[in-house]
């Protein structure tokens, strides 16, 4: 299993644990209620085809160099979301309410993951070969900035 797939799995797994605790949490203000229920499902599961969908689609830029890809996962994935929101809504609003819920249960899964739980990247260490590279582009910035060239 590559690194962007566990990756993915990670998020997906954390997504559905929130997806969870968003409907524990309604328990007590709305009661077991089918189409929230519905909703947070189909909102979930949108959220997480769209993120499998932008990480398709940016690898494939990143592969070929082809740009035109952004734009139609971009729109392929806005017409999602707008296909799922009005097929919950048409449904009640209790369900519309759960698919707009369900749709943040990936990106709050990305919080917690990649900010809370790693603090932020507090005291991070980065690898020798990009802090290498780093401080190539500020001695380029800062000589540009001075007026010297590279032969000088």
């Amino acid at each position: 299993m590559n690194d962007l797939t566990a990756f993915n799995n990670k998020i997906f797994l954390y997504g559905i644990v929130v997806m969870v605790i968003f409907e524990i949490a309604s328990l007590p203000l709305i009661g077991l209620d089918i189409e929230y229920t519905y909703g947070l499902f189909l909102g979930t599961f949108i959220a997480i085809a769209n993120f499998s969908i932008l990480a398709f689609t940016l690898k494939k830029v990143l592969s070929n160099g082809n740009k035109s890809f952004i734009f139609l996962g971009y729109f392929f994935r806005l017409t999602l979301y707008g296909v799922a929101v009005v097929t919950a809504f048409k449904v009640s609003n209790h369900a519309g309410f759960g698919c707009l819920l369900g749709f943040i249960t990936v990106k709050i899964s990305i919080y917690y993951l990649h900010g809370f739980k790693a603090k932020f990247s507090e005291g991070r260490k980065v690898r020798p070969e990009v802090q290498a590279e780093f401080d190539r582009e500020d001695l380029e910035k800062d000589m540009k900035r001075d007026g010297i060239s590279e032969e000088d």
